[in-house]
């Protein structure tokens, strides 16, 4: 984090590292979707067992609610209201 101080103002600017790890981040889990659904299709076409895609299904639907309380919790502390709300 870069931090810059200019008559008792202080702006945090985000490092080039910082920002490859964040558009990494957020693009991240729908590539790991993408893959998810393709895998899904070839075992469904093969007749392999689905189980296994069945399971990734149900932990990619948690991380994704799990993100969405995570943006939610971020956003309220921005605003400073109470999450939920």
């Amino acid at each position: 984090m870069i931090v810059k101080r200019r008559g008792g103002m202080t702006e945090f600017i985000p490092s080039p590292q910082e920002k490859r790890e964040g558009l990494v981040r957020d693009h991240s889990f729908n590539l790991i979707e993408n893959l998810h659904h393709r895998l899904s299709r070839l075992e469904e076409e093969l007749g392999l067992p689905l189980d296994e895609a069945e399971a990734c299904t149900a932990f990619l639907e948690k991380m994704k609610q799990d993100e969405s309380q995570n943006k939610e919790i971020h956003t309220s502390l921005i605003t400073g209201e109470s999450p939920g709300s």
